[in-house]
């Protein structure tokens, strides 16, 4: 027979790194005579999307089209002593600083338009190089008011928090241990997204990743303690057919995070813990079959954990 469970998780997640010095970024920005807009910081693009985050915080500030705004490759030669690209900080950090580079150059272009009528990007670009009026600018940034003693578990560790929940839906062969998700509705306050398609993106994977955590991703060591699963082959991520049929997403609008760069939150990792949800469906599913009895299960609930715990619940009634 087959059982179905559905479960609820919310989070309150915070970004931060563990050392406070890692808590900074610099970024360097050129605007040149044709307009376009060189943007440097220590930033790495490995698919979470940063760089067009970058370029849409500097278009967005000039007024321009994203395409005039080119990121370049991160290079010691041009940022130094970068913090790691970790956790959903890489926006947060680099941004803020990429953000502070760029308005000082649109402040330096504004006094220099004064009360004359209103110039294109272009035109304006132009005047300010042949009045010798810089188009660089170098900023750094430093994540404010982080001031946490680990040791007597007092300040500030987090600039804000990114929360969510979501709600999971699983059918389970309890002849198999099978699982299905069936379907996960899925509701995040990440503040104002820089870009939605990208976050919601992240949000996908990251929860993807956690439900794949808590499933289906189990360590096995032989009797010598050597890992056994260390291969694709042997472990199992996630696949397409692991994924819910029916996956909703919804972001909860939210304007009021003006501690980060244009009231973004982080997006990342939040997610990722919300994969628990899947989890405890599957706890809800046996316990539903065995009339709410209080059972115990470890994580992750793969097939043989599951038939394991029906068989232990089948014996104890």
């Amino acid at each position: 027979g087959k059982v179905r469970g559905l479960s609820m998780t919310a989070t309150k997640f915070g970004i931060a790194f563990t050392a406070r010095f890692l808590n900074q970024a610099n970024a360097l920005v050129n605007v040149h005579v044709d307009g376009t807009v060189q943007v440097s910081t220590g930033a790495t693009e490995m698919g979470q999307g940063v760089n067009t985050k970058l370029a849409q915080i500097v278009a967005h500030t000039f007024a321009i089209p994203v395409s005039m705004v080119r990121v370049m490759p991160t290079s010691t030669e041009k940022n130094h002593n970068t913090s790691p690209t970790a956790a959903s900080s890489g926006a947060d950090l680099n941004g803020a600083a990429v953000l502070e580079a760029a308005t000082k150059i649109k402040q330096r272009l504004q006094a220099m338009e004064g009360a004359s009528s209103k110039m294109s990007w272009n035109e304006l670009v132009k005047k300010a190089y042949l009045e010798r009026i810089s188009l660089g600018e170098y900023a750094h940034y430093q994540t404010p008011g982080l001031d946490f003693d680990k040791n007597t578990s007092k300040g500030k560790a987090f600039n804000y928090y990114t929360m969510g929940t979501a709600v999971s839906e699983v059918e389970i062969d309890e002849y198999t241990g099978e699982t299905k998700v069936l379907r996960v509705d899925l509701l995040m306050d990440i503040g104002r997204p820089i870009n939605p398609g990208i976050d919601k993106g992240q949000v996908t994977g990251a929860f993807t990743q956690g439900m794949g955590w808590v499933t289906t991703e189990k360590l096995v060591y032989d009797e010598k303690r050597h890992l056994l699963s260390h291969s694709p082959t042997t472990y199992k991520i996630p696949s397409i057919q692991d994924t819910p049929s029916i996956f909703n997403v919804s972001f909860i609008e939210n304007n009021s995070n003006t501690v980060n760069v244009h009231a973004s939150k982080a997006v990342g990792e939040p997610p990722f813990v919300l994969g628990i949800s899947v989890w405890t469906a599957i706890k809800r599913a046996i316990g539903v079959r065995f009339h709410d009895q209080i059972l115990s299960m470890h994580s992750p609930a793969t097939g043989e954990e599951i038939l394991g715990v029906f068989k232990k619940m089948s014996e104890k009634n």
